[in-house]
């Protein structure tokens, strides 16, 4: 029964976020950017990406600390919620307030200063949602979790369906109308969100605010702040400088970077979804001195091998699969997308073990490679942008992404019970080769996108379990271990 429990968890998690995400993001978000154009897109996003940089001033890192700490004693849920719901409310104030003198400070005017503000609102949503959610993901109801994983996608899908699929509607459409859609669907995910946790875990008055326990609470997150911000600057931040170092055709160069990054920001959703699900168990089963390198490894053999293959194909398919996606301008987004989708594996890497770091408490150290990772990209960025603008974000951010993996990685070595051995680190080289030279063979035989896909996949299966990354046995047993040790 606990394995069934746990396997069909699982199964609708990914389902979900498989069905609703990527229709999400290539039915409504990409011709949105038809839509608008890559100027306009453009511009949205580098505020998007502005915003998000800020976006730590909204939580300094309650929903992290909440996670961990309600998914080791459930108990504290009731006394954490109300007043967590105040201060994030005084942080949103906060948050607004700052970004209002980004805004400023950046010279925005006029439609984008306005934008900007829009942009802000969708972000002090966004992050009540993520609050809420980590109150489920702590009790481990991933089912519930899934579901409200997906909820605002599935309502922008619906808006944005009539907005852009009415020709009348569709020939008016505008980026402010998107945004627009957004604010509306988090804002029913956040009721329904809210309404599950009183009635299903505890009847929590909402009232009475204790300082004390908030001003503690902040000042435990602190660390957990100070990563978030670091992580969000070298993650985020070479859009904004694209934008903004670049006064001719900024705008323009970062809506070709946003084709590129679109599929690559769609398939990392499977890596975040798994590394919500891992901080509550690496927390967990740290918390009771269990040993974690059997999740890890399981985890990392289900991810890495995963990405490998994606990335393999899509650098030498890029201009079929740009040309598919979009209207104009793929040539360059093609070249591009061949760069930003190797940061892919890297990214799975972090995931895992970023998070497992997370969970044993090693913030000093998250916070000292998040720095580094700081340095390289702004230091990369500020040279080679105004030599090779959108090319300049590619590179650099392969290689910060690789840097921060390979660190992660390391420092978990040192830091807990997970090892990395030769044979198995061989296993991956060889894998990733395998792939490689496959692919190479696919694009010069002339094989046609989709049929490269399905031999990927078919040579995929069969290659993991004759290498021993994938299990069966070991799979089942897995799940089952792990169900019975985080309950």
């Amino acid at each position: 029964m606990l394995k069934r429990y746990f396997v069909s968890n699982i199964t609708l998690m990914v389902l979900l976020n498989l069905l609703v995400k990527p229709i999400y993001i290539f039915a409504i978000d990409r011709n949105v950017q038809n839509v608008v154009g890559d100027i306009d897109y453009g511009l949205f996003a580098s505020l998007l990406n502005l915003s998000i940089i800020f976006n730590i001033l909204l939580d300094l890192g309650i929903t992290n600390y909440n996670n961990k700490s309600v998914a080791e004693n459930t108990h504290k849920l009731k006394e954490f919620l109300p007043n967590m719901l105040v201060a994030k409310s005084v942080l949103s104030l906060l948050f607004i307030g700052v970004l209002l003198l980004a805004g400023l400070f950046l010279d925005y005017q006029g439609r984008s200063f306005q934008l900007l503000l829009l942009i802000g609102g969708i972000q002090i949503l966004n992050s009540f949602l993520l609050f809420l959610r980590s109150n489920v993901s702590a009790h481990h109801d991933f089912k519930i979790d899934s579901m409200l994983s997906v909820l605002d996608r599935l309502l922008m899908i619906v808006i944005c369906s009539v907005l852009l699929f009415t020709p009348s509607l569709r020939a008016q459409f505008k980026i402010e109308w998107f945004v627009f859609a957004q604010l509306a669907a988090y804002g029913v995910s956040i009721l329904v969100a809210l309404f599950i946790i009183v009635f299903r875990y505890a009847k929590i008055r909402f009232f009475g605010f204790q300082f004390s326990l908030v001003r503690n609470i902040i000042r435990d997150s602190l660390p957990y702040a100070i990563l978030i911000l670091l992580m969000a600057i070298y993650m985020r931040s070479d859009q904004v400088l694209l934008v903004n170092m670049l006064s001719e055709d900024g705008e323009f160069q970062n809506g070709l970077y946003a084709k590129a990054f679109r599929i690559l920001d769609a398939l990392n959703m499977f890596g975040f979804l798994f590394a919500g699900m891992l901080l509550p168990m690496f927390s967990r089963l740290l918390s009771k001195k269990n040993k974690i390198s059997s999740l890890v490894r399981t985890t990392t053999n289900i991810l890495l091998p995963i990405s490998i293959v994606i990335a393999a194909n899509a650098v030498f398919f890029k201009e079929d699969i740009m040309s598919l996606l979009y209207e104009k301008n793929t040539l360059t987004a093609s070249y591009l997308y061949g760069f930003v989708i190797f940061s892919f594996p890297a990214y799975c890497i972090m995931n895992v073990y970023s998070t497992l770091l997370t969970a044993n408490g090693s913030l000093k150290i998250l916070i000292g490679i998040a720095a580094a990772a700081c340095f390289l990209s702004l230091v990369g960025n500020s040279f080679l942008i105004p030599l090779y603008k959108a090319q300049a974000v590619a590179w650099v951010g392969l290689g910060v992404q690789w840097f921060a993996a390979a660190a992660y990685i390391i420092f978990s070595i040192k830091k807990t019970d997970v090892s990395v051995k030769a044979s198995w680190f061989l296993q991956f080289v060889f894998f990733f080769l395998a792939f490689i030279v496959l692919n190479y063979m696919f694009k010069q035989l002339a094989i046609g996108l989709l049929y490269s896909i399905l031999l990927n996949v078919a040579i995929f299966l069969p290659l993991v379990f004759v290498l021993r990354l994938w299990k069966w046995q070991d799979l089942i047993k897995y799940f089952q271990e792990i169900t019975v040790k985080s309950k």
